[in-house]
């Protein structure tokens, strides 16, 4: 068993540090860049779709922020009602100056392909009913759209965070951002966040649009793409607010999903493994989805072998009347020693993100205990969220 523990061990740590020193030495490589954006050689037409289901306490809000986006041709704004069961329908029939359209309730994905059908502008921007864009954002991301890019990504951030659990989702959106930069310069950018995301209204049309099937239509939205060779850029200094779960049980069903709807996709595109004709999703996101999913799982294993193993000790000292604390450690490289450099690895990135290059993308929180709690408990439930979701998945117990 030892044996096995230590080929797990040695697997975990060879694996996480190859992605991390991966990770590190391509932000420090494009730092400079990292922030930029192509001049605007000209100003395509817009539309903008918000697909709503019982919105009726914020669309309004919502529409009247979308209207002052900053941009010098008119913006068509296209409201789609998912056949709401609330007053949201008669809210939209009031508002001026937007296309509204009602439909019988088929989800997220197909109010947003009910919207591409009405579009009519060169960009297709979709915007969620409960996310704020800041008022320069087409400004700031319409640029990244040169030759064969299809999607621009952006930075998308908490709004009003208030609590503990608001803080530490502030942190990991930050995280993912920076993240999601990174990926841009493999290709291999693995979404277009719902809160907003910019696409090329003809590509989407080219690929069929949305899966209306998938839990997270925004994350095989982005694998379809790139499976057609179309690049996907990360507008980094775009940024929309939205809202995030306040509460525990709502956080773990959205991680459900998004577990699930990757799922949904992992293996819609699995044949493409290692396929070198599609080598951006054979030969770089399905392998790293791959590691990341078998290190997630097996490192729920060794953290429940490593707590029995600790507590057979705690349970023979007391039983052999010794003090279990008073014993010489012999310090070897394993998988916690490795987890505590990660860590700290990934503040000094934060801190550098914040400080640095991205001082202007969000705040940094403002307790340090904050960066604890995130690291060594918030991250650390993720893998069980996961596994919950790989029983609901196989087990087809979701909707």
């Amino acid at each position: 068993m030892d044996l096995i523990v230590d080929i797990v061990n040695s697997i975990f740590i060879i694996s996480s540090t190859y992605f991390t020193v991966l990770f590190l030495l391509l932000f420090f490589h494009h730092e400079e860049r990292i922030m930029s954006r192509p001049k605007m050689k000209k100003f395509p037409s817009v539309s903008i779709v918000i697909p709503a289901f019982n919105e009726e306490k914020i669309i309004e809000r919502v529409i009247d922020n979308v209207k002052k986006l900053t941009y010098p041709r008119k913006k068509e704004i296209i409201v789609v009602d998912d056949g709401s069961t609330d007053r949201t329908w008669d809210v939209l029939k009031k508002i001026k100056g937007i296309r509204t359209f009602r439909k019988k309730n088929g989800g997220r994905a197909s109010a947003v392909n009910y919207g591409l059908k009405k579009a009519r502008g060169e960009i297709f921007v979709r915007i969620d009913a409960d996310s704020f864009p800041e008022r320069g954002a087409l400004m700031k991301a319409i640029p990244h759209f040169e030759d064969g890019v299809a999607s621009v990504t952006t930075t998308v951030l908490i709004r009003n965070p208030k609590g503990l659990l608001d803080r530490l989702q502030e942190i990991e959106y930050v995280m993912i951002a920076w993240s999601r930069k990174i990926l841009e310069y493999l290709d291999a950018i693995y979404v277009t966040p719902g809160p907003m995301s910019f696409y090329k209204r003809e590509a989407l049309i080219k690929v069929g649009g949305f899966d209306e099937k998938n839990l997270t239509e925004d994350i095989e939205i982005a694998w379809k793409l790139t499976k057609n060779k179309y690049k996907i850029k990360m507008a980094l200094d775009t940024k929309v607010y939205t809202k995030a779960p306040n509460e525990l049980r709502r956080w773990w069903d959205q991680r459900l999903r998004w577990n699930i709807g990757g799922m949904q996709t992992y293996f819609k595109y699995l044949h493409l493994l290692f396929n070198k004709k599609f080598k951006n999703i054979g030969m770089l996101l399905l392998p790293l989805f791959s590691v990341s999913y078998v290190l997630n799982i097996v490192g729920i294993m060794f953290t429940i072998y490593v707590l029995q193993r600790g507590l057979q000790y705690l349970i023979g000292a007391y039983v052999f009347g010794f003090n279990p604390f008073v014993i010489s450690f012999t310090i070897i490289p394993d998988m916690f020693i490795f987890l505590s450099i990660f860590s700290v690895l990934m503040v000094l990135a934060f801190l550098k993100i914040n400080f640095g290059t991205m001082d202007k993308i969000s705040m940094v929180p403002k307790k340090l205990s904050n960066f604890v709690i995130y690291i060594f408990i918030y991250i650390l439930v993720f893998p069980i969220n996961l596994l919950h979701s790989t029983l609901k998945y196989f087990t087809r117990r979701y909707r």
